[in-house]
């Protein structure tokens, strides 16, 4: 069965864990997307949930597609037009 908080904490691990592979500070990041730091941490450390155009500028800032962050073995989409 789909458990969507199960889902969003593993994006947001793995969003986490890509930000540190990529030494981009949550203050970067922030700065790259134009939200603001505060922000951004609350969503990095979820107490609150993004805006699919948010998730959007946080890959676009970060290089990476929607599909890379949301793939796991629950997400099983041929490319981002079937996630969105």
């Amino acid at each position: 069965m789909y458990n969507p908080d199960k889902d969003y904490q593993y994006m947001l691990d793995k969003l986490n864990s890509i930000r540190k592979q990529k030494n981009m500070s949550k203050y970067a990041l922030a700065k790259a997307t134009g939200m603001s730091s505060s922000s951004m941490s609350n969503l990095l450390n979820g107490k609150t949930k993004p805006y699919l155009y948010n998730m959007l500028l946080i890959c676009n800032a970060m290089h990476i597609s929607m599909e890379e962050l949301l793939q796991n073995k629950n997400y099983n989409c041929e490319n981002e037009e079937a996630i969105i």
